[in-house]
């Protein structure tokens, strides 16, 4: 199990990673969605299809850093920072 934004998650939990991230910038957004799916963005507001890759925990846990500090999260509910450090900010995804 891996622990992420107050929840145990299987290793094998498929994730969305935006492809920024992945390349090492900060996470700055993180959302929880209602059906559970969780994704990790670096909170650029024009990515597309193409910046996003499906991957499991475990093949991101070491990878993502930025990670260890996302405050709890609960399904339905993302929380977004400004910068790493600075304030998260929880807001309820519009359904």
């Amino acid at each position: 199990m891996i622990n992420v934004a107050g929840y145990a998650f299987p290793e094998n939990r498929a994730s969305i990673v935006c492809t920024h991230v992945w390349r090492g910038s900060p996470v700055l957004l993180f959302a929880h969605d209602s059906d559970g799916d969780i994704q990790f963005y670096c909170g650029e507001e024009s990515h597309s299809m193409s910046d996003a890759l499906v991957l499991g925990l475990a093949e991101i846990r070491d990878h993502l850093r930025s990670m260890e500090d996302i405050p709890i999260v609960r399904p339905g509910y993302y929380a977004e920072r400004a910068t790493v450090g600075g304030a998260w900010n929880l807001q309820k995804m519009d359904d």
